[in-house]
């Protein structure tokens, strides 16, 4: 049984519930948030200091993040990519939306080479999912699962649907 503990780096962290819902299923230490919002910066910054986050720098733009120092040192890359661009509420100008951020997302994955990345994004998603992101997975090695689920499957008062995308990858 593998009992070491993963460093993950969170893009696009919000309050990082995505690695507060890993913790709960494998030992996880985030070692770099990307968040651009400066309000919810200061949120992380304050979650870290309560110690209710792991301690750990937060880049501001992860466009211009430099993986070459954290390759090999990071197993998981996480996040919730912004949906704006694939959102039913928005234009749903998809990848010619300037806020579309798969092309970062894709470079960091190629450029840290880490084992796991695990990503949410809105139910929109899935025409690009399937035609783009999906593909472009497999072709950089790795196995990928996905699933539609809603915060009514956990319990929560309301349907609020997400694509979860699983890939993996042994580079061994």
């Amino acid at each position: 049984m593998d009992t070491r503990t993963y460093n993950a780096i969170s893009i696009c962290s919000g309050y990082d519930g995505i690695q507060l819902g890993l913790r709960e299923i494998i030992p996880v230490r985030t070692v770099c948030y990307m968040e651009n919002e400066v309000s919810v910066a200061r949120i992380l910054a304050t979650r870290m200091e309560e110690k209710a986050l792991d301690e750990a720098p937060v880049w501001t733009d992860l466009k211009t993040f430099d993986t070459e120092p954290w390759r090999g040192k990071v197993d998981i890359l996480t996040g919730g990519f912004p949906c704006q661009p694939f959102s039913v509420a928005g234009a749903r100008l998809g990848e010619d939306d300037p806020r579309n951020l798969w092309p970062s997302v894709a470079r960091l994955i190629r450029g840290l080479g880490v084992q796991v990345v695990f990503l949410e994004n809105v139910p929109g998603i899935l025409r690009y999912y399937w035609d783009t992101i999906r593909p472009e997975l497999r072709e950089m090695g790795y196995e990928v699962t996905e699933g539609l689920f809603s915060a009514s499957e956990t319990g929560a008062p309301h349907k609020r649907q997400r694509l979860f995308i699983l890939a993996y990858h042994d580079f061994r």
